[in-house]
């Protein structure tokens, strides 16, 4: 069965299973309720061929509508986080060029970590997500996976596999930890290692994952030092029988000079072209690419493109909530419910649509869109500005 929360005038059902969540939205909400009412029709078909409904779920989708009409949620965002991210220490055996964090030693108390997790299960948060740093050295790591699942909620973890071996690998499956991602750049250490350390923990992670059975997939950065490797690192990670490619935009890191790692049109075209054609394995396109993602789907609207603060939110080292991990707007509210509701940073980002100058304001994607904030902010412009860098403005 799925875990399903009333919105707005609009559900949100997530499938923890393929790790999938569905926006139905006000004029989807008809279709779903005469299937409640036993007349079956395309738009729940579909929704049950991708086992993001099943019939178990009929009388929580029945409440679920009726409680939508009351609910209230913030301007241009969800009632509460789909997802919060955590990040749980800021300790890091690695160096890697491409980290935008700068060094320091704070970790979350795991008892400020629970109480947060309570929270996040009051308001229905679906799943949470665990980084760092790296999460593997977080010492209350096998906790706080427990409490998560304990209180019904997803857990993953994002990680570079140094120091996961089999006895923890058994312990986090024993703890109920759900997904792992493992970072990796490049098929090969050569390419690995223009922009990450640790490529042998890497590879050894991803060899124990492939027999675990448990769920794992791979985070990948998009980069000009790694882009025309994309071909092999999609045969690489077919091999070691990982679920997903998630492709990440590159973020500004203090170590890099942006404009020589970020992507040109051509070699954006040349991504968009391999990810159409690639068989066998699922591509994902992490939000923070949302001109990417646009420019795949020849679409936008309320559920694509950048969902910090409108989907997400993220928890630093320090205790302190952001709407990106990636950008140094932060606040220690009273509780997460206060924070999401009435957070000015968060409604900093709800607000770019409006907000956004040129060549945004004229892009036709920019309701979904909204464009980097890490990415404006790097170029030394004000919070609204445009993506001076987007390629794809050309497009409209």
């Amino acid at each position: 069965m799925s875990k399903i929360r009333a919105e707005e005038n609009a559900l949100l059902i997530w499938n923890a299973k393929h790790a999938r969540t569905a926006w139905v939205s006000e004029e989807e909400l008809i279709a779903l309720e005469r299937w409640t009412q036993g007349q079956n029709n395309g738009f729940s078909d579909r929704l049950k061929k991708l086992e993001i409904l099943c019939d178990e779920d009929m009388p929580t989708i029945r409440e679920a509508i009726t409680a939508s009409a009351n609910r209230k949620a913030p301007p241009r965002s969800f009632c509460a986080p789909e997802s919060l991210h955590i990040e749980l220490t800021s300790q890091c055996p690695l160096n890697c060029s491409q980290c935008y964090k700068t060094s320091s030693m704070s970790e979350l108390s795991l008892e400020f970590l629970l109480d947060v997790i309570d929270q996040a299960d009051k308001m229905n948060v679906f799943q949470i997500a665990l980084g760092g740093g790296e999460p593997l050295v977080y010492r209350h790591l096998l906790a706080v996976i427990g409490g998560i699942a304990k209180r019904g909620m997803a857990s993953s973890i994002t990680t570079s596999g140094i120091g996961l071996e089999p006895c923890l690998l058994g312990k986090l499956r024993q703890a109920g930890l759900n997904h792992i991602q493992i970072s990796l750049n490049g098929s090969r250490e050569e390419i690995h290692a223009r922009s990450r350390d640790g490529y042998a923990h890497t590879i050894n992670a991803l060899k124990l994952l492939a027999h675990s059975g448990i769920s794992f997939g791979i985070n990948w950065v998009a980069r000009m030092d790694n882009i025309d490797d994309f071909p092999q690192l999609i045969d690489m990670a077919k091999d070691s029988r990982a679920q997903n490619i998630n492709i990440l935009r590159y973020k500004p890191s203090p170590k890099e000079k942006f404009a020589d790692v970020d992507l040109p049109p051509k070699k954006l075209a040349f991504l968009a072209t391999m990810m159409r054609d690639a068989k066998g394995i699922t591509i994902k396109v992490d939000s923070a690419f949302s001109n990417l993602l646009c420019h795949l789907n020849k679409r936008t609207g309320f559920f694509t493109g950048c969902g910090a603060g409108r989907r997400f939110l993220a928890l630093d080292a320090d205790g302190c909530y952001r709407p990106c991990s990636h950008v140094d707007l932060k606040e220690q509210g009273n509780n997460l419910a206060d924070v999401w509701i009435h957070s000015p940073n968060l409604a900093m980002f709800r607000s770019i649509p409006q907000q956004a100058t040129e060549p945004c304001r004229s892009c036709k994607n920019l309701p979904g869109c909204c464009g980097c904030r890490a990415v404006v902010l790097n170029q030394g412009l004000d919070f609204s500005s445009g993506d001076k860098t987007c390629v794809f403005v050309k497009d409209q």
